[in-house]
């Protein structure tokens, strides 16, 4: 089964932390969709979403997720 694995933090951080990943336990989704929704809640609840994996190498780092919120925000 294919899934999309987001790793966050719901506390805020300072934008120069860099989280040690291997100790988040990734949130599986069945689509990209259910995942940046996930991502774009946490954001907005001031946590921060560390990356986003998915089938075939996919990987979205924090910048891009956040690219992708502001993105969001804007369009709705």
């Amino acid at each position: 089964m294919t899934t999309y694995s987001v790793y966050y933090t719901d506390i805020p951080l300072s934008g120069d932390v860099q989280q040690d990943l291997s100790l988040l336990m990734p949130v599986d989704f069945l689509t990209m969709d259910e995942a940046l929704e996930a991502a774009f809640k946490v954001i907005y609840k001031g946590g921060v979403v560390w990356k986003i994996e998915g089938p075939q190498g996919l990987m979205l780092d924090r910048e891009e997720i956040e690219r992708e919120y502001e993105a969001y925000r804007h369009a709705a």
